[in-house]
């Protein structure tokens, strides 16, 4: 572990982003962030909040004693190597982007008033049903749909306006949610002006030719998008991580996406855990044989999001120096995962004098 000194670096991350969900609003991902804002109140309010700030101040302050530097991938690299690496939201004090430089002037002046990114997290629907993610099928209901739209006006009413980037989305599926899918197939630019990019997080089960036809007004707006499937095979895919997917669909979708000419950035995201931590490797041939040098490969530790008991996530837990198959793990990693475009959370489990050709 280097000492690296965190002082010398800034996260844009809380100076830019929300993630608004049901009742609860993030400036960061929660698993990454121990701090919450306050719930059951307006995004504009969160965002504004002492909470918010609080969080802020810690970024500059160098402590980071809101952060959970082991999950968060940047913050892993930095600890880990004691340097950037890939990762694009963290910054040398001394080499900070100019807009990162005016949101933080603006924090300082109290006029940090709008976010540049919203992410739309207040439907969990979704047609997947993932042990890692839920122990039931979630499908919004018509009151539910009700809220989804409402929430996106009052976010439009707040924010439309200043927002570069809409992020949709991290808690379900942004074409499986009915109030998500209409708000793309019926986007009207001109109640975000400023807007710049749509990110799209999805299982892609849904993401073909028919549905991308349906939303054209959005085409431009797609540039990145992360697309989470934690499997290189059928059996895993559908019989372990994506209960209810179907694999050769999966495929021709993914094939399909990577015809879409507006994709710049493509991320494809594997939550290692026991059930699959054996084709990590295979996934990233595969993904790089799909998407070519336009993707990025995530590779995330498994979480317990209340889906499984203790007992049951020590099963899952491949990465605990505990776990029986632990050093397996690690030699699985270090064949492949030194690549450049992989990242992940991992780094404490890489050797960095491996090399690989």
């Amino acid at each position: 572990m280097k000492n690296t000194e965190l002082k010398d670096y800034i996260c844009a991350v809380p100076f830019s982003s929300l993630e608004v969900r049901n009742s609860k609003r993030f400036l960061c991902c929660d698993g990454w962030l121990k701090k919450n804002l306050p719930e059951n109140t307006s995004p504009y309010n969160a965002w504004n909040s002492d909470e918010a700030h609080d969080i802020r101040e810690s970024i500059l302050d160098g402590s980071y004693k809101y952060c959970e530097a082991k999950i968060c991938p940047y913050l892993n690299q930095l600890k880990t190597f004691g340097n950037l690496g890939k990762v694009e939201p963290i910054y040398h004090k001394d080499d900070l982007p100019p807009t990162l430089a005016d949101l933080i002037n603006q924090h300082k002046s109290n006029q940090l008033n709008t976010p540049r990114v919203v992410q739309f997290s207040f439907d969990d629907s979704c047609n997947l049903k993932c042990p890692s993610c839920r122990v039931e099928l979630i499908m919004a209901n018509s009151e539910k749909i009700k809220f989804v739209k409402q929430n996106i006006i009052d976010i439009q009413n707040d924010f439309g306006n200043d927002v570069r980037t809409l992020y949709i989305t991290g808690t379900g599926d942004p074409f499986v949610s009915v109030g998500f899918r209409d708000f793309l197939r019926e986007f009207d630019k001109d109640k975000w002006p400023q807007l710049e990019n749509i990110h799209l997080h999805t299982n892609a089960t849904r993401w073909n030719k028919k549905m991308w036809d349906s939303m054209v007004n959005v085409h431009k707006y797609i540039k990145s998008c992360e697309i989470s499937i934690d499997a290189a095979t059928k059996d895993t895919y559908e019989n372990k991580v994506r209960l209810g997917g179907n694999w050769d669909e999966l495929l021709e979708n993914l094939k399909f996406i990577s015809t879409i000419p507006t994709l710049k950035n493509i991320k494809t995201s594997f939550v290692v855990q026991t059930h699959n931590y054996k084709e990590m490797k295979s996934f990233y041939d595969l993904m790089v044989s799909i998407f070519g040098n336009r993707v990025n490969v995530f590779y995330a530790k498994i979480i317990n999001w209340e889906t499984f008991t203790e007992e049951e996530f020590l099963t899952h837990k491949i990465w605990d120096t505990e776990h029986p198959l632990y050093d397996d793990f690690v030699n699985e990693i270090n064949s492949f995962i030194l690549k450049d475009n992989v990242w992940h959370n991992l780094q404490e489990f890489v050797n960095p004098i491996k090399k690989l050709i």
